[in-house]
């Protein structure tokens, strides 16, 4: 099997098990339809025939080509050992939060961004929900950490499947007990952690940044509890206030959005 196929196996794996979760033990209502399944689909198809048209290999391709020719920090220093692994997704991670938070500060990046904001309900189809120019400047940015770095093939495909989870979990709508939310968020971002990201409220927004770990928001003091009240003018809590009409949620309208 090869390592799209893997990656793609794994998508639709979790994909089948949060929604399952999310059928079984839904944090709000459920509002699921088909259509809402297949505009989210076909938005990441085409994110990912884009992708493959940058960087048909994706970042392992990267990792491998950095070792061949003997570049990066970890090829210089010739570091090796299981605590390189450790280090490296530490950094890659870190990168990933970091290249999260720019996107919200630099308005030409916001505007493609935005995108992933403006879903009026937040499920496991919203991890899909990211706009092809996002992930084409995305995947050039982690493509020039992993050269930079010089990670091991194997750790970078790894850390990709590890981001993939953790958005796939992170956006899924299930119910963790609140003991255990609260004690899985001193290491790992929850979905009620990252749900409040989603809030409208500017405040929340700019806050809780992380994709898998927690304390990168904690060091930085981006990290937020619970969302700002009061509520928005329209009482919404998921969201962006001016993008919430069916007529911005259909294909077209979410591929044209940065240029609106």
């Amino acid at each position: 099997m090869t390592d799209a196929s893997l990656r793609l196996a794994v998508t639709i794996s979790l994909l089948g098990l949060f929604a399952a979760w999310e059928y079984l033990g839904p944090a709000r209502p459920s509002q699921v339809s088909l259509a809402r399944i297949a505009r989210h689909g076909a938005l990441s198809l085409l994110g990912s025939v884009v992708s493959r048209l940058v960087l048909a290999g994706g970042l392992a391709s990267v990792a491998s080509f950095v070792q061949q020719i003997d570049f990066g920090l970890v090829n210089w220093l010739q570091l090796t050992g299981p605590w390189v692994w450790a280090v490296c997704i530490l950094i890659l991670d870190f990168a990933v939060w970091g290249q999260h938070v720019l996107s919200h500060k630099i308005p030409f990046f916001w505007r493609m961004h935005r995108l992933h904001h403006c879903d009026v309900v937040m499920d496991v189809t919203t991890a899909l929900r990211f706009h092809p120019f996002e992930i084409i400047a995305s995947l050039i940015f982690k493509a020039s950490v992993v050269a930079l770095l010089g990670a091991p093939p194997a750790l970078v495909f790894a850390f990709e499947l590890i981001l993939g989870a953790g958005a796939l979990f992170t956006h899924a709508n299930i119910a963790l007990p609140k003991a255990l939310d609260r004690t899985l968020r001193w290491l790992f971002v929850t979905p009620a952690m990252h749900l409040i990201h989603h809030n409208p409220n500017p405040v929340a927004t700019n806050s809780n940044y992380g994709f898998s770990f927690s304390f990168w928001d904690r060091l930085f003091g981006t990290y937020r509890g619970d969302a700002p009240l009061p509520a928005l003018p329209s009482g919404s809590d998921i969201g962006l206030e001016h993008w919430r009409g069916p007529k911005d949620q259909t294909l077209k309208a979410m591929v044209l959005n940065p240029f609106a």
